[in-house]
């Protein structure tokens, strides 16, 4: 009993790995936008962090990606994006030389943790069985990774 206990442990806890970085491009896109001015006669109840963070109205940093995918498994796959907020998730059929455009938005709201900071984009197979996965965070210290892998710094 304990050993059918492992093994479905095992299989329900496998971690889908990484697509190899051979397999893909991941471009930036970084300029400088000013913020979306808000009503000053309002106040954000809900999110005091973020209706702090409007005030600002000057130009800030930021941030859209451009993911071009080399090879993949099979021709023709389906692609989840997610967010670690739980933003409802987006699903695309990708090929071959496809591009993904991600806008992430301003980097010091990514930073702060006011905006989603980690993207995860799962491959599935044509069983529906995901197969690999491209992780993109943010880190508190302004740090870009892509897959774990330290790819720059904001």
């Amino acid at each position: 009993m304990n050993y059918l206990l492992f093994i479905v442990a095992f299989v329900f806890l496998q971690e889908v790995p990484f697509k190899p970085k051979e397999e893909f491009e991941v471009k930036l896109d970084y300029t400088f936008k000013p913020r979306p001015t808000t009503d000053h006669n309002t106040v954000n109840l809900t999110d005091p962090q973020k209706a702090f963070k409007n005030a600002n109205t000057g130009v800030l940093p930021y941030l859209a990606l451009e993911i071009k995918l080399l090879s993949l498994r099979e021709e023709k796959m389906k692609m989840r994006i997610s967010t670690n907020r739980g933003d409802r998730p987006v699903l695309k059929k990708v090929s071959v030389n496809s591009l993904i455009e991600l806008d992430l938005g301003f980097t010091d709201d990514m930073i702060d943790r006011v905006t989603s900071h980690e993207y995860t984009l799962t491959f599935f197979g044509a069983d529906k069985t995901s197969v690999d996965r491209i992780v993109i965070t943010i880190g508190e210290d302004g740090s870009f990774m892509v897959n774990n892998e330290k790819r720059g710094k904001f």
